[in-house]
């Protein structure tokens, strides 16, 4: 019996050791390949890290201009309820705030502007043109019906009297030009990622933030003043 037992012990013993010697050179040529590894990944995020503006400044313009072009609408509505604050109530200023749906439910349309488009004209160009053209042309046709739909009386008729503003029509009005901004946005950051080099397309954002901001703050005020501070006629007598 102990005879046996010696044995048994000196089995598993071998049988150890042999598994250790087979482990030791798997082991040793694994640590280097998982060094080379770490390496190069660590040389990558610092490749990609590092911005080269220089290499894409002519592309990193044209984002900031379209993006500026898409805040001129919104610093455009921004100012509206600030005029009519003391001629509407609180439920017409709620009424216009849906203006800004259309960048919420962009997502829908999304796909579609991603996938149609003309081939010899360019994925985004299909989109951006047309949105632009339609963009401008709505608002060359809304400055001759501004005034009318804000309530303000007829320039040179000094007996006509402030009407109630069309707040509905107003609300479709910039529902409009939000749309089409919304299909622009989805356009230009889709454009972007194949415009910019790899390292600089964090840039994307930046642009954004920037040009959408600069285009509000254009626009804003740049209309309310020349609005809220234009002469109104005095009534006679």
């Amino acid at each position: 019996m102990d005879t046996l037992r010696v044995r048994v012990r000196a089995r598993v013993g071998a049988m150890a050791a042999e598994i250790r010697r087979r482990r030791e050179p798997a082991a040793a040529t694994e640590e280097p390949a998982a060094e080379k590894d770490a390496a190069a990944a660590g040389a990558g995020h610092a490749e990609g890290k590092g911005l080269n503006i220089m290499k894409d400044f002519g592309s990193l313009l044209l984002l900031l201009l379209l993006y500026t072009l898409q805040g001129i609408p919104m610093g455009l509505s921004g100012s509206i309820p600030f005029l009519l604050q003391k001629r509407i109530s609180w439920t017409q200023q709620g009424t216009f705030s849906m203006v800004t749906w259309p960048f919420s439910l962009k997502l829908f349309w999304a796909p579609l502007v991603d996938s149609v488009f003309v081939p010899a004209f360019g994925r985004r160009k299909s989109w951006l043109v047309p949105v632009q053209l339609l963009c401008g042309g709505l608002m060359i046709w809304g400055q001759y019906r501004i005034d009318a739909w804000l309530g303000e009386p007829d320039d040179g008729d000094e007996e006509t009297e402030e009407r109630a503003p069309e707040v509905r029509t107003l609300t479709l009005y910039f529902l409009g030009l939000f749309a089409l901004m919304a299909t622009q946005d989805i356009a230009v950051d889709g454009w972007a990622l194949t415009m910019l080099s790899r390292e600089n397309r964090g840039l994307a954002s930046t642009t954004n933030s920037v040009g959408q901001t600069a285009g509000f703050f254009t626009a804003y005020v740049g209309e309310t003043p020349s609005l809220s501070l234009s002469p109104k006629p005095k009534p006679k007598g």
